[in-house]
């Protein structure tokens, strides 16, 4: 059974202490490219994926290819953004613990909408900068709370 919205965001809500205004699920930017690149050649879809991933940086803890099954939660309130690393299982999705929690101050983000996937590049203020983005294709919506909360930061 295909766990509901509402289910999954009731999950990561259980791991923010304050009311979530926004969630979505981002993914290392480039990762649709890696996946039709690896339909004609698995090497270079798999560096391509590698370099998305270090792109991503702390954002996402998929590693080079290991873990596939892994994805990146995020969840913005008034002042905050989360992201969680998360994994699919038999019940759903499964909050495998925090990667970050950052003062929305601190960030700059920019959106770039594109054919499959919205582009989502966030800049803090110690200088990290990520990569990663929103599939928009066949995603139901789930991800335009989020990336209209954080176009709208951005503006």
């Amino acid at each position: 059974m295909m766990e509901t919205i509402e289910s999954i965001n009731n999950k990561i809500q259980a791991h923010v202490p304050e009311p979530v205004v926004a969630c979505g699920r981002l993914a290392p930017a480039g990762t649709w490219g890696s996946f039709g690149l690896r339909k004609l050649s698995p090497a270079a879809g798999f560096l391509k994926q590698r370099s998305a991933n270090k792109k991503a940086g702390q954002l996402s803890t998929r590693g080079a290819m290991s873990k596939n099954n892994r994805q990146t939660y995020f969840a913005l309130t008034a002042d905050k953004l989360y992201a969680f690393e998360t994994k699919f299982s038999g019940g759903g999705i499964k909050v495998l613990g925090q990667l970050v929690e950052w003062n929305r101050a601190d960030l700059t983000v920019q959106t770039i909408p594109g054919k499959l996937a919205t582009k989502v590049v966030i800049d803090h203020a110690d200088g990290g900068h990520y990569e990663l983005e929103a599939t928009t294709v066949a995603s139901k919506g789930y991800n335009d709370p989020l990336l209209a909360e954080l176009a709208a930061a951005a503006s």
